[in-house]
């Protein structure tokens, strides 16, 4: 290539940085203001909701069969599809994905089973029970009421549906970097249960608003 050549490489490399930079740029801003109202709408949440309940169907002879649903996490509705697993083991670890919006406010996502005998990479995910279409159905209430109890208008709808389909996609391919760097903070919390008992229902207590979460039996 000639010296015209390179100098017109150049220019086009410089121009597509360019272009790129103010892509990127536009990105994050419209993130920053998706994450904001996503935020705000957290923040009027109750203290604790319940996404995920489980039944311990069966244990016997170090296998345990689970029966798992899903609510909303406003409205207590059941979303999704049931799912039933058995794995191999004595004690049930549960797995939810953890994002942290600010210090006040947090956002979860049950994300597998596994026992003391599977290592954690090996996890029956659960993310197919309440995924429709991308979207995490455990938040719909959350997009379709504004704070005050009001319908949401459908722009807010779309806009707000985008930024948690985001997070969405983050915890499922497992890109911790990218949610670190992208949209805040996202961790594993693991919840083992040795003692519990078959028959019983159990739920998955979480806290919108200091990232905990607890196991105890339903009522």
């Amino acid at each position: 290539m000639g010296k015209g050549g390179k100098i017109t490489a150049g220019v086009c490399v410089l121009a597509t940085a360019a272009l790129l930079a103010v892509g990127t740029k536009r990105y994050l801003e419209s993130t920053d203001r998706k994450v904001a109202e996503l935020e705000e709408r957290v923040a009027y949440m109750k203290e604790d909701c319940v996404p995920m309940r489980f039944e311990i169907a069966r244990k016997k002879d170090s296998a345990i069969d689970v029966k798992v649903s899903m609510y909303d996490v406003q409205t207590g509705k059941k979303v999704g599809k049931p799912g039933d697993f058995s794995l191999s083991g004595e004690e049930l670890n549960v797995d939810f994905q953890v994002i942290k919006l600010s210090d006040s406010n947090f956002i979860f996502f049950p994300s597998g089973l596994y026992t003391d005998t599977m290592p954690l990479a090996e996890s029956e995910k659960l993310y197919s029970l309440y995924d429709e279409n991308g979207f995490p159905l455990i938040y719909s209430a959350v997009i379709d009421t504004k704070d005050d109890g009001s319908e949401a208008s459908q722009e807010d709808r779309v806009a707000l549906g985008k930024a948690l389909s985001d997070y969405f996609a983050v915890v499922k391919e497992g890109s911790q970097s990218q949610a670190e760097e992208q949209y805040g903070t996202a961790i594993h919390d693991l919840k083992t249960i040795a003692q519990f008992k078959t028959g019983f229902v159990y739920e998955v207590l979480c806290h919108p608003h200091t990232g905990g979460i607890e196991i105890k039996k339903a009522d």
